[in-house]
């Protein structure tokens, strides 16, 4: 696991990303394909992103993005939810 994170991290820093793909990125880990990202959901995308803090992340990201506060991102939220990513430091 360490080690998909080190490699993704390279890649990451190398290849600019578009908004898209970072969209894509995070809507791979709806585990269950309810079109919603929940806050483990989101927790696991921050751990993969290389985040110290992936629960804190997770929780955050919810408070900026979650515009109807029902406790998932939605796909009209993920737009929200990407620029959270960016504001962080998350490189596109």
């Amino acid at each position: 696991m360490v080690r998909d994170t080190v490699v993704y991290k390279k890649v990451q820093d190398q290849i600019p990303w578009t908004k898209e793909q970072v969209m894509a990125e995070f809507k791979t880990f709806d585990k269950d394909g309810d079109g919603r990202i929940s806050k483990e959901e989101l927790k696991a995308a921050f751990n993969k992103f290389g985040s110290r803090w992936s629960s804190f992340r997770a929780w955050r990201a919810l408070c900026h993005a979650d515009a109807n506060k029902d406790g998932f991102i939605s796909t009209e939220e993920v737009t929200d939810l990407i620029n959270y990513a960016v504001k962080c430091g998350y490189k596109l």
